[in-house]
């Protein structure tokens, strides 16, 4: 299986269509699941056809690349947690 460059852009189309899914009305709590999903028909669809393992396992880490992005930038643009760590970050100065 060789993955070109232009193929590094699965991970954006999964993040979109779950996007899409979660808009549409189905719980945000559910994205992992959707993307996972995307991820294994992508893998074994267009990755692997002929190998089912092989397809499994690259539509898993495609739906967990995914699934990470969409966390680490909702986790860093997640305003509580911002408002919490500027908290924190005042009270150690006030400590001094």
């Amino acid at each position: 299986m060789n993955i070109e460059i232009y193929d590094i852009s699965v991970i954006p189309l999964i993040i979109f269509l779950t996007k899409v899914v979660t808009d549409l009305g189905l719980s945000k709590k559910f994205a992992p699941l959707i993307s996972l999903v995307f991820g294994l028909a992508i893998g074994i669809g267009y990755y692997s056809p002929d190998n089912i393992l092989k397809g499994i396992i690259t539509g898993v880490f495609l739906a967990a690349s995914s699934v990470g992005f969409h966390s680490g930038t909702k986790n860093v643009y997640n305003e509580e947690h911002v408002q919490s760590f500027m908290k924190k970050m005042k009270n150690k100065d006030v400590d001094k």
